[in-house]
C-alpha cells in the first residue's frame, strides 16, 4: 500500500482546504485497504471450495503465495495501469512462459479497461482465475481488482483513479482433474497472445507433459517402490 501512501503524503493542497482534503485522502486509503483485506478473505474462501459442484473451478492443493498493491493514478496514466498490474503478474509468476504471461496480462487489461470505463465517483471491481505453467510446476492465480474514480474536488487534479488488486498463487491439484479440464482454460489464454499456431501447439505440449508427470498415478507408474508411500499418505496431503 506504500504507494498509495506516498501519493497522499506527496499531495499538497491549498492551506484552507488542507485538512478536508487530508481527511478524504485517508478515507480513500482506509478503502483500498479493506478492500484488499476482503479480496484475501475472498479468495480463500473461493479456493477452499474449488473443484465442488458450488464452485466448478480448477481445484489446489495448497497456496504458495500472495500479493496485494494500491495505486494512485491521475487520468493519463490509464495505460500505465494496465502495464503495471502486468507487470506485477511477471514478477509473481516467476519462472513462467512469456507467452502466458502476455497471455494473462491481455486478459487483465480487458478486465481494467472495463473498470475504468465506470463513471466519476463509481467504484467497481472485478475477479479473474487463470492457470499457467510455472516451470515444472501448475499454478492457479486468483486476482481480483476494484478501481474507485474520485470526484473530490481539490484531489481530482491530482489524482484520478484508485486501484486495488490482490493476487494469489495457488499449486493445481492435477491428480482430481483431467487434461482437457486444465486445457479448456489454459487454451483459452493462450488465444488471448499473437502467438504463431506452431508456438501455441508447443506451450499445449510441454503442458501436457508435466501435467501428466505430476499425476500421482504416473509418478508412481514411474518408480513403484512409491506406491506404498503414497498410499499411506493422509487424505489432506492429497487434496
Amino acid at each position: 500500500m506504500s504507494v498509495l501512501k506516498n501519493a497522499i503524503s506527496a499531495f499538497d493542497p491549498a492551506p484552507e482546504k488542507k485538512e478536508e482534503i487530508e481527511l478524504a485522502l485517508n478515507l480513500l486509503y482506509d478503502l483500498a485497504q479493506s478492500k484488499t483485506d476482503a479480496f484475501k478473505k475472498d479468495i480463500a474462501q473461493s479456493l477452499r471450495t474449488a473443484g465442488t459442484e458450488e464452485n466448478p473451478t480448477i481445484p489446489i492443493t495448497q497456496v504458495l503465495g500472495a500479493h496485494s498493491e494500491t495505486r494512485a493514478y491521475v487520468s493519463d496514466d490509464n495505460s500505465k495501469i494496465i502495464t503495471e498490474t502486468t507487470d506485477a503478474i511477471k514478477k509473481f509468476v516467476s519462472g513462467g512462459s512469456d507467452n502466458i504471461i502476455n497471455g494473462i496480462g491481455s486478459l487483465l487489461s480487458t478486465g481494467v479497461n472495463a473498470l475504468l470505463g465506470t463513471g466519476t465517483g463509481i467504484q467497481s471491481q472485478r475477479e479473474d482465475y487463470f492457470v499457467a505453467v510455472e516451470g515444472l510446476a501448475i499454478i492457479r492465480v486468483d486476482v481480483k481488482s476494484w478501481i474507485r474514480k474520485i470526484n473530490v474536488q481539490g484531489i481530482t487534479n491530482k489524482i484520478e483513479s484508485v486501484l486495488a488488486f490482490t493476487a494469489v498463487k495457488s499449486s493445481v491439484n492435477v491428480d482430481k482433474i483431467s487434461f482437457n479440464t486444465f486445457l479448456q482454460a489454459y487454451k483459452y489464454q493462450l488465444e488471448r497472445t499473437d502467438i504463431p499456431q506452431q508456438e501455441l501447439i508447443e506451450e499445449i505440449t510441454n503442458a501436457k507433459e508435466i501435467f501428466n508427470l505430476l499425476k500421482t498415478n504416473d509418478i508412481i507408474a514411474m518408480n513403484p517402490s512409491l506406491e506404498s508411500s503414497v498410499t499411506n499418505l493422509p487424505s489432506s496431503s492429497l487434496a
